[in-house]
This record gives C-alpha cells, sequence and structure tokens, in this order.
C-alpha cells in the first residue's frame, strides 16, 4: 500500500478557538466507517518531496486558507489511517498535528484548492472548547477533542490518535 506523510494544523485564534474546515464527500475517504461522507476536519495535507512537515503545513495552510503569517508550534499529534484518495487510491496515512496560531482571518480559498477539494470543502468555522465538547456533528479525527484538550494540560508528549 502506498504511503502518504501529511500535516495538519490545530489552528488557534485569539480566543483559543480551533479552526476546522467543513467537507461533503460523494465516496468515503475512510474505509473503516463507510457511511461518513460529511466532516468537520483540521486543515492541512500531503507533505510534497523535498518539503518539511512544517513547509508543507505553511503551504496548506496559505493554499487553502490564505493564511501567510501563521506560526507553527509543537507537534501534538500523531494518527495512522487507511484513507481512500482522489487520483491516489489506497493510502496509509500518517498525519503529524501542530498546534498553529496566526491573527488573519482565513478564508476558504476555492482558487488554492485542488478540483477535488473545491468539490468537497464546504466552509470553515472557529469551534470553541465546549461546541466541540457538545457537537453531535462528526469530527476527524475522530479524537480531536481529546487533541484539542491537551493543548490546554500543556501534555509534552504528542498524544497517538486513532
Amino acid at each position: 500500500m502506498k504511503q502518504r506523510k501529511s500535516a495538519r494544523a490545530i489552528l488557534l485564534n485569539e480566543r483559543d478557538q480551533v479552526l476546522l474546515v467543513r467537507h461533503e464527500d460523494v465516496l468515503p475517504a475512510d474505509r473503516g466507517r463507510p457511511e461518513v461522507l460529511g466532516y468537520w476536519a483540521t486543515p492541512g495535507g500531503g507533505i510534497e518531496v523535498g518539503e518539511s512537515a512544517v513547509e508543507a503545513l505553511r503551504r496548506e495552510l496559505r493554499e487553502e486558507l490564505g493564511l501567510t503569517e501563521v506560526k507553527v508550534g509543537r507537534r501534538i499529534g500523531l494518527r495512522e489511517v487507511q484513507l481512500d484518495l482522489p487520483g491516489i487510491g489506497a493510502v496509509l496515512s500518517h498525519e503529524t498535528y501542530y498546534v498553529c496560531r496566526g491573527s488573519e482571518t482565513p478564508v476558504l480559498n476555492r482558487e488554492g484548492l485542488s478540483e477535488w477539494e473545491r468539490r468537497v470543502c464546504k466552509a470553515i468555522r472557529w469551534w470553541s472548547r465546549e461546541e466541540l465538547a457538545g457537537t453531535s456533528e462528526i469530527l476527524r479525527p475522530a479524537a480531536l477533542v481529546e487533541l484539542f484538550e491537551s493543548l490546554f494540560r500543556n501534555d509534552s508528549e504528542p498524544l497517538l490518535l486513532e
């Protein structure tokens, strides 16, 4: 199976809210949950050849959200998951999550998105701790609430996410 490394942002604003992107897929990306077509996920994406994870994350945030002044902090989570990605097929995705801060106003940048991303990325939204903990919406990764809460406990080791 193909391997894919990606970098994802737990992007916080000045009120410690986290930014998530609404995805509405036609086909399930996660073989383990074929019923899930709509969900909220962290921004980020694949690491290209020659890029570091931080460089990839900065590029993805610029392309997806028009952000150019993001401070990338420590690595806070790791996840491996099998996904089916358009144009790539089945991959074992190795995701690294970083805490990030930005003061710019993000905008879902349709011009910076790939054709597939333009079809599935529908909206962005800031979420408070309380909203995340109380939502019935599907979040990806499933342990997003735990990952977000780890920021406020100052856990030094990255969480291993399911």
